[in-house]
């Protein structure tokens, strides 16, 4: 077991926008994370003979592909080591979009699953968010969520659109470049809920596919988080998206708190929090980290001096989070680190970053 709690000044933490991560600010390769202290052809079915037992039915055809299943991919940006897709899948019966890239190097490479912040058009992605970890060196990909960037169905914000994370991993484990074993996840704001939720879930199926997980600014207690909004979210998100509010059925909103149940988070996991987050309190972080050390989880919450929500001046947490990945993800001798691909990263940032204008 691990938990370390640090701040980037010093070993100490915060005592007590948009909810979109962007990826801008100024470098700061010396605040990397450090590496963390080691813990240990088929034949046909022969025609039954006549006989008294009717024989069993057969099964029916699914009404739509397996869940992962790629309905589409188009190739929306290329460059000499990678390539961006606008991807479409299959998900609880739904079409949903999102974003794939994949590194050019030949091999089997370690994957990370994306989770955007925000609800509908709040936060919605544009490719960007996955540059970091393609031009590193992994295969990425993001989901819109049902309901959102002109995928079906309705959003539930942490209810059934975990689904849409969750299936991005038969997805990633489908891909001829992708090793099935070193599968992680980051999220921001929200998508820290959802990686919460989907470590729950993935615990609980016994599979245990995600292999490290990071999230910033995570939502890690939502009665918290209404308290903190002095009920304001209640118009915007709680009955428009739950259907119902803390106050009048608490079980929805504790299935979405990762507070009410750490023990179900296995995956080792770096929480970020900026000390000047407006929107999510660290407060909440501070909850869970204490929970996961007392759970005996490996865990490592890290604080950012002045950081903001999406943690605009440190990259958006993606050189701790890169250095965390490389860590429980590597194990091959490719530096996947933040410093040596910041300027692949930067150029192809820089080419999303036109495209919404």
């Amino acid at each position: 077991m691990v938990l370390r709690i640090r701040s980037l000044i010093a070993v100490s933490f915060l005592l007590g926008g948009s909810l979109g991560l962007g990826l801008t600010g100024i470098a700061r390769s010396q605040d990397a994370t450090p590496i963390p202290t080691l813990t240990p052809s088929s034949l046909p079915t022969p025609i039954p003979p006549p006989s008294a037992t009717p024989a069993t039915a057969p099964s029916p055809t699914p009404a739509h592909p397996p869940d992962g299943t790629i309905e589409r991919m188009t190739l929306i940006h290329e460059t000499d080591q990678s390539a961006y897709y606008a991807l479409t899948y299959w998900s609880d019966g739904l079409l949903i979009n999102g974003f794939l890239g994949r590194p050019k190097s030949p091999g089997k490479h370690p994957a990370i699953i994306h989770n955007r912040g925000g609800y509908d058009d709040v936060g919605a992605l544009t490719g960007v968010e996955i540059v970091p970890y393609v031009e590193a060196g992994y295969v990425a990909a993001a989901s819109q969520y049902r309901g959102n960037g002109g995928s079906q169905g309705k959003e539930d914000f942490g209810g059934a659109d975990v689904d849409d994370v969750t299936n991005l991993i038969p997805l990633l484990k489908s891909l001829p470049d992708v090793d099935p074993d070193r599968i992680g996840m980051f999220g921001g704001s929200r998508g820290g809920m959802m990686a919460y939720i989907a470590l729950k879930n993935d615990a609980l199926s016994g599979r245990h596919d995600i292999k490290a997980a990071v999230t910033v600014g995570g939502i890690a207690d939502l009665f918290m988080w209404d308290k903190e909004r002095n009920g304001t979210l209640a118009s915007i998100l709680w009955l428009p998206l739950v259907g119902t509010t803390p106050a009048q059925n608490p079980k929805p909103f504790q299935d979405r708190s990762a507070v009410y149940w750490p023990d179900l988070i296995d995956a080792p996991i770096l929480l970020l929090h900026g000390e000047a987050d407006t929107e999510v309190s660290i407060n909440q972080t501070l909850e869970l980290a204490d929970l996961l050390h007392k759970a005996g989880k490996t865990a490592e919450f890290v604080t950012f001096p002045g950081g903001d929500h999406p943690l605009t001046k440190y990259h958006g947490g993606e050189p701790d989070a890169l250095a965390w990945f490389g860590y429980y993800l590597g194990g091959d001798g490719v530096d996947r680190s933040f410093v040596t691909h910041q300027k692949a990263i930067g150029d192809v940032s820089t080419w999303f970053l036109a495209q919404k204008r």
